[in-house]
């Protein structure tokens, strides 16, 4: 089965937007597969009708992290919520969980001053991308960089 979990920030509407367009790249992968999966936190069913407690989203998401083997994360905006994510994809990894992780720093910085990779001065966290870089998972720089890398991981294409 694949089961993706795609995480980042949702605080802005360029951000939801992001988001959204992610999940639909996604779902539209999942073509003859049966058993596949994308859970995108912007569009997990939630009453929003209510007042949601920070114990109820955290249930909610961490039920998706455990279920995942299939993970993205955009990390250049240093989105607490999507840290703690990663460390526990992290775990999984260091336990020996079959599971695939893309990582993306997406900064339009690097480009636009001829910088490369997250060792650049920009501000990355050395922890974070240590966390990373020592457990030879690849760090792309946007989301469809991770998406073409996940499609031939996959034989999606």
């Amino acid at each position: 089965m694949i089961y993706i979990y795609n995480a980042g920030p949702l605080f802005s509407e360029a951000e939801i937007k992001q988001r959204k367009e992610e999940g639909k790249a996604l779902w539209a992968l999942k073509r003859t597969h049966q058993d596949y999966f994308v859970a995108n936190p912007i569009d997990l069913p939630f009453d929003n009708t209510k007042v949601l407690t920070s114990k109820e989203i955290f249930n909610e998401d961490a039920k998706h992290v455990d279920l995942a083997n299939v993970f993205f994360f955009e990390l250049a905006s240093g989105d607490t919520g999507t840290m703690v994510e990663l460390g526990m994809a992290i775990e999984k990894f260091r336990q020996g969980k079959d599971i695939k992780i893309y990582p993306i720093f997406f900064d339009l910085r690097l480009p636009r001053n001829q910088a490369d990779g997250v060792e650049c001065p920009v501000g990355f966290n050395s922890y974070l991308v240590g966390s990373l870089t020592s457990n030879h998972i690849k760090i792309h720089s946007s989301f469809n960089e991770a998406l073409e890398t996940f499609k031939r991981d996959f034989n999606l294409n």
